[in-house]
């Protein structure tokens, strides 16, 4: 058996083959559809992150700047104060509250922070007990959230 490994062809080369056939086989319109082609979707790709990061990242840091006395909180291991965003703008584009993604960064932090500090004992018992937490507090949160909002 004389296996040759041929590699896939790809979706330029295969757009190539095809525009071949329409243009009479003149290469050189064919690679200048191409490139055309490439510079567009190029484009669009940068208008569609940076449209995201408008959206989606400015308005979570739009929301962290104003939500001052708006921020769920925890009282103690059974007491959730739970507050709904003071504006759903970053949850309708998401589908995540802003304050979850805060939480979540504050536990990145956290075990940054302190797996490098030797003079805090215990820090994964604290991580853990504050994961627990934070996770029953953004549960929470988004019930609130999903019912309100939807």
């Amino acid at each position: 058996m004389n296996d040759i490994y041929r590699r896939p062809v790809t979706k330029d080369e295969s757009i190539l083959l095809i525009l071949k056939e329409l243009v009479n086989h003149n290469i050189d319109v064919c690679k200048l559809i191409i490139q055309q082609k490439k510079s567009l979707e190029a484009k669009e790709t940068m208008e569609y992150y940076y449209d995201r990061w408008e959206n989606i990242a400015g308005s979570h840091y739009r929301l962290r700047d104003t939500d001052e006395d708006k921020y769920s909180l925890i009282c103690n291991y059974t007491t959730f104060v739970v507050k709904k965003d003071h504006d759903p703008i970053f949850y309708n584009l998401t589908g995540i509250s802003y304050q979850v993604i805060d939480l979540i960064h504050l536990l990145i932090k956290l075990h940054r922070v302190d797996s490098e500090n030797s003079r805090i004992e215990d820090y994964k018992h604290w991580l853990e007990r504050d994961d627990k937490l934070y996770s029953v507090l953004t549960n929470k949160l988004m019930r609130a959230m999903n019912e309100s909002y939807e």
